[in-house]
């Protein structure tokens, strides 16, 4: 993981200038990169460029420090390669860390979209090409880490965080495709994601406005979405029989159904899934770090006790070492001197079936309470830059919770770790579409929420945890496990019937849990995080606005 910055200044500003204006986010680049923080300065025709790094050593034998270069180029990269395309069969093979296997992929890439749209895994860069005298920036097509772009009259920012009330103005870079600057004639281009986004029109056109240019748009043939086909009389009757069984009934008739193999698959998918993100991580946490004898825990989960973290943090348990602990952060806020949210009491709750079910396992339940004077001091000092450019009270919210969650500090324990509802069908959205016109409806709504997911929650997620040096894995979203979901039929993966309330809703997901024996949590109904940890008012519109995010 690392913190990556780059200042073009077509003023041809000189080094001393520009490490002045780096100085500006110096201390946000380092925080999300703590072992190495090194600048590159690159004088070139029509402008020079300098390039910072910070950088979290989190696979391969050894860190790569960043900027990485040679004579032709340079590179700053924050991300990570799970598999796919010659570079995760590298990855595999070689031990080495995948900085530099990216960078010479794109050296020798012939089709910078067939170079990058094999690779899975989350990454944002900018690479520098002399040759060709272009500046190529981009981030993954889910858009999972953070990349922003900033701009005053005569130069650009582009890095993985920002800072409100400075010269610059900031915007997310969408992550519709690869973007270059043609530094000759500072003309811009896009090379489009082969799968297509139905908001493509719609975030280039913003992107322009924002740099006040038009963007050449690369001729690319999309890939065709899946059409929906209403569900036939063999499974409406079955879907008819579902609706009328309770819970314990229900998932023991789609044990013994057809249903079954999706539950199998999606388990081995999320297995490998988390298996990918944590044997690649070094063997030791943050407190002794390259000391090969560390016996604290490494991973740490997000845990409210729903259904999403308790399937992760079983599935963990039968990969992680035995002997390891898992740390099981649970935040919340304080309301009238309690600390007695709904996530909290869920929390203990599940964390008793997890112990039940893994005896040997030390589950670390890392209580974070936050009081309403220390979330006002965070959220000034630090938080507010790292939810920024967003403002609406539903960024601040979560935001918030995200950043306490992450950093993982009660007054005697500090978790030492480094370490998906739009997909399943979890929301009372998606009831409501499903209410006024059915399966067709719930579809739609669903590829709607997929669609947007990159615009409204990864890149600021991204910006939360890695601010205490940690990184989201986030398995849910490993392309994989993705690529089954979105290929499934809706009502093999969400039925969210008013008869079925609580357990209908991310069916698939619920049917695992109860398989894999979380026969409580399978039936926990959904809350969102600003609710559970009480951060927010569930009177509160959250697309407003928020008066605290405002300078």
């Amino acid at each position: 993981m690392c913190g990556i910055f780059c200042l073009l200044s077509y003023d041809k500003n000189n080094e001393e200038t520009l490490l002045n204006k780096f100085e500006l986010f110096k201390e946000q680049i380092s925080r999300r990169g703590p072992n190495s923080l090194n600048t590159d300065f690159c004088e070139l025709n029509n402008c020079n460029i300098l390039f910072g790094s910070s950088v979290l050593w989190l696979q391969g034998t050894d860190i790569t420090t960043q900027p990485y270069k040679n004579d032709n180029s340079v590179f700053v990269y924050n991300g990570d390669v799970f598999g796919g395309s010659q570079i995760g069969r590298q990855l595999e093979n070689s031990g080495a860390g995948d900085t530099r296997l990216f960078f010479e992929a794109l050296e020798n890439s012939e089709d910078i979209l067939e170079t990058l749209g094999g690779i899975e895994g989350p990454y944002a860069f900018v690479y520098l090409n002399r040759t060709q005298n272009r500046l190529y920036i981009g981030r993954d097509v889910f858009g999972r880490r953070s990349l922003l772009i900033g701009r005053n009259q005569n130069e650009l920012v582009i890095s993985s965080v920002a800072k409100r009330g400075t010269q610059f103005e900031f915007k997310e870079v969408p992550s519709i495709g690869i973007f270059f600057i043609d530094l000759d004639t500072k003309t811009w281009k896009i090379f489009p994601w082969r799968r297509k986004n139905k908001n493509f029109t719609e975030k280039l056109q913003e992107f322009e406005l924002f740099i006040s240019q038009t963007v050449l748009t690369q001729s690319v043939t999309f890939d065709q979405n899946k059409i929906f086909i209403p569900p036939s009389e063999t499974q409406l009757k079955l879907l008819t029989e579902i609706l009328n069984l309770p819970a314990g009934d229900l998932f023991n008739f789609l044990f013994n159904s057809p249903f079954m193999k999706n539950i199998l698959q999606l388990k081995e998918l999320l297995k490998n899934s988390i298996k990918r993100r944590i044997l690649t991580q070094p063997k030791f946490c943050q407190n002794c770090f390259k000391k090969y004898d560390c016996d604290h825990a490494i991973t740490g989960i997000l845990f409210s006790g729903g259904v999403d973290c308790a399937v992760l943090a079983l599935l963990a348990s039968t990969i992680i070492d035995p002997l390891r602990p898992i740390d099981l952060i649970n935040v919340a806020f304080e309301r009238g001197g309690s600390y007695d949210t709904p996530d909290r009491i869920t929390g203990f709750n599940t964390l008793t079936e997890l112990q039940n079910l893994c005896p040997n396992r030390k589950w670390n339940f890392v209580q974070v309470n936050v009081t309403r004077d220390e979330l006002d001091q965070c959220r000034r000092a630090r938080i507010s830059d790292l939810i920024y450019p967003l403002n609406s009270i539903l960024d601040d919210s979560l935001g918030c919770a995200l950043w306490f969650a992450s950093r993982g500090v009660t007054p005697d324990y500090t978790s030492p770790w480094m370490g998906a509802d739009e997909l399943f069908g979890g929301y009372t959205r998606h009831r409501a579409a499903f209410q006024k016109n059915s399966w067709e409806g719930l579809n739609e709504i669903l590829d709607e929420d997929w669609q947007n997911l990159p615009y409204r929650n990864l890149a600021r997620d991204d910006r939360m945890a890695s601010d205490h040096g940690r990184q989201l894995r986030t398995p849910y979203l490993d392309e994989e496990v993705v690529t089954f979901i979105r290929n499934l039929d809706t009502w093999d993966k969400t039925f969210p019937s008013m008869k079925l309330q609580g357990f209908g809703e991310k069916i698939l997901l619920r049917s695992l849990a109860y398989h894999l024996g979380l026969t409580n949590a399978a039936v926990l109904k959904k809350r969102a995080l600003q609710f559970g940890s009480r951060i927010a008012n569930s009177k509160d519109k959250g697309h407003e606005i928020s008066h605290n995010l405002v300078t």
